[in-house]
C-alpha cells in the first residue's frame, strides 16, 4: 500500500471477520492496523487455547514499546497457507467498511476511495463508486445528487460483502 495508512482497531477486524495471523501481519505491514490489536488478538488466543504456543504468549504479554513483528511473522508462518487474493479482498473490505463507518471524519471520504482503489489494484467491483469512473447511471443534474448515489453504492457493496459467506482470513 502507498496511499492509506490507518490504525483499524482489533474490536473492529473483530467484529467483521474471523482474522488469522496472516491477516494480522498482512494488515500490520500495510499500515492498516492498530499495532494493538495484534496483542489483543494474542490474548484472545491464550484465552482461547490450553496449551498456547510461546510466541503467542509473549506477544499477549508485549507491551506498547516491544517489537511486535517478528512475533506476529512466526505465528503466521506457523498457519495453513491462504490464497493471498482472499487476504486482499477482506482487507479491501475492512479498509472500506472503516472508512465509510468514518466518512464524516474525513474532508473528502470519496478521495479516501480513490485512494484505496489505487493502493488494492483498482478491483472492478471499486469502480462503481470511484468518482472519476463513468457514472453509473444518468446525471443527477448536481454534483451533490451524483455523489450521494456514490456513497448508496459504496454502502450496497459493503452490505453485498456483509451478506457473504466469508471464510477466516
Amino acid at each position: 500500500m502507498d496511499i492509506v495508512r490507518l490504525s483499524i482497531p482489533y474490536s473492529f477486524l473483530h467484529d467483521r471477520c474471523r482474522p488469522t495471523w496472516r491477516s494480522i501481519r498482512f494488515g500490520l505491514e500495510n499500515e492498516l492496523l492498530d499495532p494493538r490489536a495484534a496483542v489483543e488478538f494474542a490474548v484472545d488466543g491464550v484465552a482461547e487455547t490450553d496449551t498456547p504456543s510461546p510466541d503467542l504468549l509473549d506477544l499477549a504479554g508485549s507491551s506498547k514499546s516491544d517489537p511486535i513483528a517478528e512475533l506476529v511473522g512466526r505465528l503466521a508462518a506457523a498457519e495453513p497457507e491462504f490464497p493471498e487474493a482472499k487476504l486482499h479482498d477482506e482487507w479491501l473490505y475492512l479498509v472500506l467498511a472503516w472508512l465509510y463507518e468514518h466518512r464524516n471524519e474525513y474532508t473528502d471520504p470519496l478521495q479516501r476511495v480513490e485512494e484505496v482503489y489505487a493502493d488494492f489494484g483498482y478491483p472492478e467491483r471499486v469502480a462503481g463508486f470511484v468518482r472519476y469512473m463513468p457514472m453509473g447511471g444518468p446525471d443527477l443534474g448536481s454534483r451533490e445528487a451524483n455523489e450521494r448515489r456514490l456513497f448508496d453504492k459504496w454502502q450496497e457493496y459493503l452490505e453485498d460483502v456483509d451478506r457473504s459467506p466469508r471464510t477466516p482470513v
